[in-house]
């Protein structure tokens, strides 16, 4: 049978870093950027985390303008990442603990909670294109002082790192770790790092109210009945999981490990959010070269296929460069 010649193939998709679109507004190419998204050759998407950062500015007329541009219905829309990983860690439950989901999920809330990022009319991006001063204010109190807390973490991460003598030159899929004390449900081996970091940090999220891991999975799966606690779910984690199922958990390990060798910057903590997007984009562009750099670190190890990385210029620079890399 003769292939179908007529067959084109699908644009490819390009994630811009947050700095990006900082130079875009500074210069005043947005309406080239739009122009690029509507009628270039590629899809310009846009993650959510993108628009959180720029709703923390205290810029108000700069955090305006990058809203604006950034709410803009030419790019496309990406989920959150919380929604994108837990769906994942849904996925493996259904294939390994199905006793654990509930008979009858709370679909109402969890549709409407989809429905408002996903949606073209209404929802978040409306908000946040109408209203971004309140937008702003409510993501100042969901995050409190978590963005700090966060930083703290990471530095001390960095400092636990080089005090126990770890080396920056080992391959990822070569990293093993331990609990530091016996817990029931693992087998006293030690295992791939990324499964302890996702089962202390998945625990921790499912544990919090209001923390968007418990928002998207507890409808699906009851947290409050013991699971968190349980030989089982440490067994899950730690020994039961794919990686190849999970590659965002993998990937954010991936970049807090390499990371942890490197400076720490005030935008450490997004790159990390940034990162859950790879799985779901063909090229990323950006000015921060530890960005790329850690992009290839994690490139042979990774459990798929991750975007080619492009570095362009900071400044006036970067913002030409990043319009002509979408033609």
């Amino acid at each position: 049978m003769m292939k179908d010649l007529t067959k084109t193939a699908s644009p490819a998709r390009v994630l811009l870093d947050s700095n990006l679109w900082r130079y875009i507004v500074d210069v005043g190419l947005q309406g080239r950027l739009l122009q690029a998204a509507r009628h270039g050759s590629v899809v310009v998407q846009i993650a959510p985390a993108i628009v959180y950062e720029a709703l923390r500015l205290r810029d108000v007329p700069l955090r305006n303008r990058l809203v604006a541009l950034m709410t803009n219905r030419s790019f496309h829309r990406l989920m959150p990442e919380a929604y994108s990983e837990t769906m994942e860690i849904l996925d493996e439950i259904r294939r390994l603990r199905p006793g654990w989901l509930r008979r009858e999920p709370d679909l109402v809330f969890f549709n409407r909670s989809r429905s408002d990022w996903s949606r073209k009319m209404g929802g978040f991006w409306v908000r946040c294109a109408n209203s971004p001063g309140q937008e702003a204010s409510y993501v100042r109190e969901m995050e409190g002082s978590l963005l700090e807390q966060a930083g703290q973490q990471i530095k001390d991460a960095r400092k636990e790192m080089l005090d126990a003598g770890w080396k920056s030159n080992l391959s990822l899929s070569e990293i093993r770790a331990s609990p530091k004390h016996p817990i029931k449900g693992w087998n006293g081996e030690r295992v791939d790092a990324w499964r302890l970091e996702s089962l202390v940090g998945t625990t921790y999220a499912l544990s919090r109210p209001g923390h968007p891991y418990r928002d998207w999975l507890h409808p699906f799966v009851d947290v409050d009945r013991g699971l968190l606690q349980s030989s089982a779910w440490v067994e899950f984690w730690l020994h039961a999981v794919s990686v190849q199922a999970l590659p965002r958990q993998w990937l954010r390990w991936g970049h807090s490990f390499a990371q942890r060798f490197r400076k720490v910057s005030p935008g450490s903590g997004g790159d990390n959010q940034l990162f859950s997007y790879l799985t779901e984009t063909d090229r990323v562009i950006t000015a921060d070269k530890g960005f790329i750099d850690i992009l290839e670190v994690c490139r042979p190890s990774a459990p798929c296929a991750l975007p080619v990385g492009q570095l362009v210029p900071a400044g006036p620079e970067g913002a030409e460069a990043t319009i002509a890399a979408l033609h």
